[in-house]
C-alpha cells in the first residue's frame, strides 16, 4: 500500500508535459525580451553617441571657417591701417604733411604736465665685470700702442 501510496503521491506532484513545454517558451521568450530590451538600450546609446560625434564634427569645421574668415578680416584690416594706404589717401583727399611754421600747439592752463623718464637698460654683475675687464684690455692694448718718451729731453 505504501508503494500504491507513493505512486498516487507521485502522479500528483508529476507535471504534464504541455506544462514543462510551457515553462521552456516562456523561459526563453523572457530571455528573448531581456536580449531585446538590452540591445535597444545600446542602439539607443549608440545613436546618441552618433549624432554627437556627427555635431562635434560640424561643430568644429564651423569654428574652422570663423577661425579663417576672421584671419581674413584680421589681414583686411591690417591692410587698410597700413601707413603708406593711410598716407595715400590722405594725399589723395587733398592732405599734406605739415610744415615746422604750420605746426601750432595749445597751452592747456592747470593741466598736470608728467614727464617720464626711461630708466637705464639694467645691467647685471656678469656684464659689469665683463664690461670692466674690455675696458681694463682695451686700455693697455692703447697704452702699449702709444710710445713712451724719454724724460731727458
Amino acid at each position: 500500500m505504501r508503494e500504491a501510496y507513493t505512486a498516487q503521491f507521485m502522479r500528483a506532484f508529476k507535471q504534464a508535459p504541455w506544462r514543462t513545454q510551457t515553462q521552456a517558451v516562456a523561459a526563453w521568450s523572457m530571455i528573448l525580451l531581456a536580449m531585446a530590451v538590452i540591445g535597444g538600450l545600446y542602439l539607443a546609446v549608440a545613436s546618441r553617441a552618433g549624432t554627437a560625434g556627427r555635431d562635434l564634427q560640424q561643430f568644429e569645421a564651423r569654428k574652422t571657417e570663423l577661425i579663417q574668415a576672421n584671419d581674413e578680416l584680421r589681414a583686411t584690416l591690417a591692410e587698410l591701417r597700413s601707413v603708406t594706404r593711410m598716407a595715400n589717401r590722405a594725399r589723395d583727399l587733398g592732405f599734406l604733411p605739415a610744415q615746422a611754421g604750420q605746426i601750432e600747439y595749445l597751452g592747456v592752463g592747470n593741466y598736470p604736465a608728467q614727464v617720464v623718464q626711461a630708466s637705464p637698460p639694467a645691467q647685471t654683475a656678469a656684464s659689469e665685470a665683463s664690461t670692466v675687464a674690455a675696458s681694463g684690455w682695451l686700455a693697455e692694448v692703447l697704452q702699449s700702442l702709444v710710445p713712451r718718451s724719454t724724460s731727458g729731453g
